[in-house]
């Protein structure tokens, strides 16, 4: 009996332990599970806080993840374009802090270093991909670190093909074969060029008595800042097709000034010779092509010497992106440029000084109902010579300054290169003269 007892006993006893220890067994899972809900809850906040960090970066190729930026005062590294240009490459335009160096790396292991201008950047790199993951840094007073995922808009056929480089710097990708001196002329090419301005030049001379033709013909940017050219173009190392048809010019018996080594003088002045954003020369540029041209005519007219610097104005502000900009596809007024018009200092002659000649106070590019149409204009001055003037687009930065020191000056309208007699002995100016673009030398050629 008492056996009976001592194994029931035991038995309660048992069955207790069981059940204190399934209890703790029961709470040990029950720990163990919330431990595992909490990593799995922190796991999940930080793959959120990743994906938001992906996120914006992936978007800030096409929106600005950081406040509105004031363009004279910049602060902060943002992206306003990312454009396919040449050779599978693309470039990313943005702003930064004034003076900041630029750093941009890829996921593929590209790494570039670029200068700013003026709170504005671009970084030229290659595709890797459909899209291409850059990591870009601005390193001024401030250091700020951007990341995108860079899907480059694609410019439509209108739109002239452009390169981009680093450093805020574009060329128009038909300037390269002049670079590249890959269309130099033939001998026979430049005999007969030479042959055609000798019986122009024999033709003036019976005709006229005198009428001198002149060739201003305005290198390319990257003819006289090669550096800035990507190293995907090679510089050519012989005479240069602009180089060859000013010596067959002279050779014909016209003047020819030869604007290669004045803006070399030139490169480093405090103006810019020619814009960032636009394929143009600067007012600046032109004003030292001026000095040049008259220069040379005030040795038979005296008082068409060049107005010095100082009779001129130079307002500096942030204009509007110009043309190149234009054809990557950028919004104009947001990929802007810092820069420098010119505006006379002095009583202008009012028919000349209300001529437009940009589309705006705050654009580069030039206005067309003002530029465009052929125009003729009269200081009243018979002591300064009479000007017949042929012309490209190049026309628009010295338009001014060139009528202001003629006393008759007939403008034909743009990309009109006809050399006609009969129209030039009607006019009879001491002077026909021919402003034109390096890569549009073919027009002469042709004309």
């Amino acid at each position: 009996m008492r056996m009976k007892k001592t194994a029931v006993i035991l038995l309660v006893f048992i069955l207790t332990l069981l059940t204190l220890l399934a209890a703790c067994v029961e709470k040990g899972e029950e720990s163990t599970a919330e431990s595992i809900d909490s990593a799995s809850s922190v796991g999940s906040e930080d793959s959120k806080e990743n994906s938001s960090k992906e996120d914006s970066g992936s978007s800030s190729a096409e929106t600005e993840s950081l406040p509105a930026i004031d363009n004279k005062e910049t602060e902060y590294l943002n992206v306003l374009g990312c454009t396919l240009t040449d050779k599978n490459s693309f470039v990313v335009v943005g702003q930064c802090e004034k003076e900041a160096i630029i750093e941009a790396e890829t996921a593929g292991g590209q790494s570039v270093s670029a200068d700013t201008d003026n709170g504005y950047y671009s970084v030229r790199l290659k595709k890797e991909g459909t899209k291409t993951r850059v990591y870009i840094k601005a390193t001024g007073t401030l250091v700020e670190e951007y990341a995108l995922d860079a899907k480059p808009i694609v410019p439509n056929s209108d739109m002239w093909p452009i390169v981009g480089a680093s450093g805020y710097n574009f060329f128009f990708q038909k300037m390269m074969p002049d670079f590249m001196q890959t269309n130099t002329l033939s001998e026979k090419q430049l005999g007969t060029l030479t042959e055609k301005i000798r019986n122009r030049v024999s033709e003036l001379d019976n005709t006229l008595f005198g009428t001198e033709i002149i060739y201003l013909i305005v290198p390319s940017k990257a003819s006289i800042y090669p550096e800035l050219v990507p190293e995907d173009y090679a510089k050519g190392t012989g005479e240069s097709k602009l180089e060859q048809v000013n010596n067959a010019l002279e050779a014909g018996g016209a003047t020819v000034i030869d604007l290669l080594d004045v803006f070399s003088e030139h490169k480093d002045d405090e103006y810019k010779l020619y814009w960032k954003t636009d394929s143009h020369w600067t007012d600046y540029g032109a004003y030292i092509a001026y000095n040049a041209l008259f220069d040379y005519i005030s040795g038979e007219f005296p008082g068409a010497a060049p107005r010095p610097v100082e009779d001129f104005d130079f307002a500096e502000d942030y204009y509007n992106g110009g043309d190149m900009i234009f054809y990557m596809m950028m919004d104009q007024d947001k990929v802007k440029e810092f820069n420098y018009y010119r505006t006379p200092a002095f009583d202008m002659n009012s028919e000349i000084a209300e001529v437009k000649r940009y589309r705006a106070p705050n654009y580069l590019m030039y206005d067309e109902g003002g530029m465009v149409p052929e125009r003729q204009f009269s200081t009243g001055n018979k002591a300064l010579p009479d000007f017949l003037v042929m012309r490209d687009s190049y026309s628009t930065q010295i338009y001014d300054i060139l009528a202001d020191r003629g006393n008759n000056t007939l403008y034909k309208s743009m990309w009109n290169y006809a050399f006609n007699i009969s129209e030039i002995t009607e006019v009879a100016p001491d002077y026909i003269i021919y402003i034109l673009a390096e890569w549009n030398i073919d027009s002469i050629l042709q004309s």
